[in-house]
């Protein structure tokens, strides 16, 4: 993640651009610690998706409230064991890693019926999203949960035909998708994981469900190729709630609104002092796991 600050800094200085900061104040990391535990959000054991790779387990904080068939139908099969020692099959440096198909040719999927696509929904209906500011592809960018999402500003509701606007979770490094072939409604039990930004490719196009929270060094770690020569497997994929107590871990993720995660945004020069958001995909809501800060 320092890289991601460091290049998104050194992007808006170049550019002169008047990134919003307090160089007197405390540091990002002092921010967090001193962050009280109401700027922290405990997230739902039921949507956290655990993967085990060989490098270590990837933590996923599932959205339900945008994709809620899509992250059903992750479930089921997670509990059903049907990821369990499927590999990824496609894997494209700089893009994305695919994976979820049983025969590990990219032309499987699961005995149950494909799900209609879910790429953009109406702003009111995600009660959690919480705006915070605005780049140069969307007029409002923020959060459901830590998902990066785009919307429309509120105000595009008087020029609409349908008076809802619209908003779509962002195709940034660490989000989940699910795959599909050219049917916008043939998504089934394969799904990628984002290596890079391609908002401009897969956004409104693709249905996003979750994002990664912990364990983005281990995704790192899967093997390129299409297909790898020695493809990466998921050893387990399983629902944190299902875990044996011993196993399971109190995730937290820090509010975005909170005065906490606006003042850390500005610490990390993330944000200039209009709402402007040098690099979206680069923000990474901060996470603690068991009262540590990842």
């Amino acid at each position: 993640m320092k890289k991601f600050l460091a290049f998104a800094a050194a992007a808006a200085l170049s550019a002169g651009v008047a990134v919003a900061q307090d160089q007197e104040g405390p540091s990002p990391e002092e921010l967090l610690e001193r962050a009280p535990d109401r700027a922290w959000r405990t997230i739902d054991p039921e949507n956290i998706l655990v993967i085990d790779l060989p490098s270590g387990p990837v933590l996923v904080e599932m959205r339900p409230d945008f994709a809620p068939k899509h992250v059903e139908r992750i479930k089921t099969l997670s509990r059903q064991g049907f990821y369990n020692n499927t590999i990824f099959h496609r894997v494209i440096d700089g893009f994305m890693a695919q994976g979820g198909d049983p025969t590990g040719t990219g032309k499987g999927g699961s005995d149950y019926p494909n799900l209609q696509g879910r790429f953009v929904t109406a702003r009111e209906e995600l009660s959690e999203y919480v705006p915070i500011g605005r780049d140069d592809r969307a007029s409002d960018i923020g959060f459901l949960g830590t998902m990066p999402v785009a919307s429309q500003t509120p105000s595009m509701k008087e020029f609409l035909k349908t008076e809802e606007v619209g908003a779509w979770p962002m195709h940034c490094p660490g989000v989940l998708s699910m795959a599909r072939a050219g049917d916008p409604n043939s998504a089934n039990s394969q799904f990628f994981i984002m290596f890079g930004d391609n908002r401009r490719g897969l956004d409104q196009q693709y249905t996003a469900w979750g994002r990664v929270i912990d364990g983005e060094r281990n995704v790192r770690r899967i093997n390129r190729g299409e297909p790898p020569e020695r493809p990466t497997p998921i050893l387990r994929a399983r629902i944190m709630a299902d875990l044996p107590p011993e196993e399971q871990k109190t995730v937290e993720a820090l509010r975005a609104e909170s005065e906490t995660f606006k003042a850390w945004l500005r610490a990390n020069r993330l944000i200039t002092d209009d709402g402007f958001l040098v690099d979206s995909c680069s923000v990474h809501v901060p996470v603690r796991i068991d009262g540590e800060i990842g």
